[in-house]
């Protein structure tokens, strides 16, 4: 049996050691990850590590912030052995052991240390290599950014709701719960964009739940409010994309960071072919605007 040994550094300085049996490991906040971090630091799941017949692999599943490698920023790339995983303020260091029991323990303690001075040699050899394969990663990813976005772009939200889990007295206390709480996201929209993507089926909930509690005129008043923020969600998400392709082309990466943090909140939870740009453009532009400073 594999076993992956994490050692972790959290960034209030304790340390712990965590053995995760299998070839894959999930690290991230979530509570189905095999590696939980803080909320503050790591989304829900932010890097996967695999286990091949050539060695440790890791892939970085979210680049908000961007994990890096060596203090490196990456996509995907092998994981020497020694090399140091960052997530926000967390170090980490991964092993890949085989398991033994009984008997075994000492011969797979053998084997180890037989290894050590090999695995020294290829830990060398990755770490003066992980400089030039990132530089020639970012060559590519660049190349990628210079090609207009992708034409199609994904879908805020799924078909509008119209259907209530409730009726009678249960819908019209739940729509009143629901509007409540579509109303405080809609507040909260101009310091959080993401309030207002999320406040759009919460209203459309609430409509039809006032209409099952057979109250249209509070129906009529919250699917308007739904409809209304669908469409100003919409033209902003739109407005964003035009302005981030002009700061593009005119290489104001500052501006261009601007409009991909706000188009990041609005396509948060999403995929496909735009949202891979997106975050392509951003590691790009952030790592341009960090070598600027350092000049």
């Amino acid at each position: 049996m594999r076993v992956l040994r994490f050692q972790i550094r959290h960034h209030t300085g304790q340390v712990e050691q965590v053995n995760v049996e299998g070839e894959r490991a999930l690290v991230g906040s979530g509570a189905h990850c095999d590696i939980r971090l803080p909320l503050d630091q790591a989304r829900v799941e932010h890097v996967l590590v695999e286990a091949a017949s050539a060695g440790l692999f890791v892939r970085a599943l979210s680049f908000e912030p961007p994990p890096t490698l060596n203090s490196i920023p990456f996509q995907q790339s092998p994981l020497p052995p020694g090399a140091v995983l960052g997530i926000t303020g967390c170090q980490i260091v991964v092993e890949l052991t085989e398991g033994a029991t009984g008997g075994d323990a000492n011969d797979a303690g053998n084997v180890k240390a037989k290894k050590k001075s090999g695995s020294l040699r290829r830990s060398v050899m990755w770490i003066a290599m992980a400089p030039m394969l990132y530089f020639l990663a970012m060559d590519s990813e660049q190349g990628a950014e210079k090609a207009p976005p992708p034409s199609s772009s994904p879908d805020l939200w799924a078909a509008p709701i119209n259907a209530c889990p409730y009726t009678g007295a249960q819908a019209m206390a739940f729509a009143r719960e629901r509007m409540a709480l579509a109303d405080a996201k809609r507040e909260r929209r101009p310091f959080h964009v993401q309030d207002g993507i999320e406040a759009v089926p919460v209203y459309e909930v609430a409509g039809a739940c006032f209409r099952s509690g057979a109250d249209p005129a509070s129906a009529g008043l919250a699917e308007e409010s739904a409809k209304y923020l669908r469409q100003e969600m919409s033209d902003e998400f739109r407005t964003r994309r035009v302005r981030l392709e002009h700061a593009l082309s005119v290489q104001d990466d500052v501006s261009a960071l601007k409009e991909i943090r706000v188009l990041l909140q609005l396509t948060e939870g999403k995929s496909g072919e735009y949202v891979e740009w997106l975050v392509r453009t951003n590691r790009n532009v952030r790592a341009r605007v960090s070598a600027a400073k350092k000049r």
